[in-house]
């Protein structure tokens, strides 16, 4: 049994800055971060993801294996323009706009066993399909990070299908926006909570004010603090964190280091644009950055 995998898409980002500046051919994907975001902890974990001949593998220094990742005659292509007020808009390119087209199916995954899975963004349906798969396979430890297109029309009972079906439900605030309209984040993992009573953790990615946390049957709610210490890009932030906190937690069962764990590799994934960051990561220094988060550790009731 393979001890780690993500499950996601493989994209080729083409970027625009407000400057005018540009940076083409940027290695990307949601399953690549979340990878890399495992990977710098020491492991190389599976990518499970379509992908083309046109992806610059070579960028990825053999951090993670992508032996598992159906070849396509061109990878999935974005457009990414960044504003002047920091924010960011992906966009499928004209010729990729079929999501589920570059996206795994449960074939990719026959014959493979996985101790733990990440399930980065995907749509909706497959998230619960490959979680149910997966744990009927025999994984140990299941996390997602969904999607934000689309939430508002997920019906409640295929969400409380998903919680069942999983260990670690990890949305961004603009999924819970979506999700759950109006709900502050402390709100939504309340009504989270309500659904899932026995999901061993929820967490909110909050961008620089961190992470909210709740573990199952836990009295308080728990805030980790960020871990970064330059903020150049945050592409691929969250998908970071969420393989950092997959890592976390098949490694030691406690939902707070978890998010520790997670919050160090999110801090890598901002450091640069692209990847680069996650793939210059000394396990060392993560350690270290890992023992110094652990001041920024608030809780308060639930």
């Amino acid at each position: 049994m393979t001890a780690f995998a993500t499950l996601g898409n493989v994209t080729i980002d083409d970027l625009v800055f407000p400057d005018g500046s540009t940076m083409w051919r940027t290695p990307g994907g949601n399953a690549i971060y979340s990878a890399l975001g495992i990977a710098l902890w020491g492991e190389r974990p599976d990518v499970v993801a379509p992908v083309g001949p046109d992806y610059p593998v070579e960028a990825l220094a053999g951090r993670v294996d992508l032996s598992r990742c159906r070849p396509l005659e061109r990878t999935l292509r974005n457009w990414g323009l960044y504003e002047e007020d920091g924010t960011r808009t992906f966009t499928f390119r004209s010729a990729s706009r079929n999501w589920h087209a570059f996206s795994p199916t449960a074939a990719d995954i026959d014959g493979a066993r996985y101790a733990h899975a990440h399930l980065a963004p995907l749509p909706w349906d497959l998230h619960i399909a490959f979680a149910e798969h997966l744990r009927a396979g025999g994984a140990a430890v299941i996390s997602v990070d969904p999607d934000d297109r689309h939430l508002d029309a997920v019906p409640p009972a295929d969400l409380k299908r998903l919680l069942a079906a999983i260990d670690l439900f990890l949305p961004s605030l603009q999924d819970v926006a979506a999700l759950m309209p109006g709900r502050s984040p402390a709100d939504a993992i309340r009504a989270l909570r309500d659904i899932a009573p026995d999901l061993p953790l929820i967490a909110v990615k909050c961008g620089q004010e961190g992470v909210l946390l709740h573990a199952a049957g836990a009295a308080d709610l728990v805030r980790v603090g960020t871990a970064a210490q330059t903020v150049v890009d945050t592409t691929g932030a969250g998908d970071a964190f969420s393989g950092g906190a997959l890592y976390g937690f098949a490694r030691t069962r406690d939902p707070v280091e978890a998010a520790l764990f997670g919050s160090v590799s999110a801090s890598y994934a901002v450091a640069t644009h692209g990847p680069d960051g996650l793939l210059a990561a000394v396990a060392a220094e993560a350690e270290a950055r890992r023992a110094r988060l652990r001041s920024t550790v608030e809780t308060r009731p639930i």
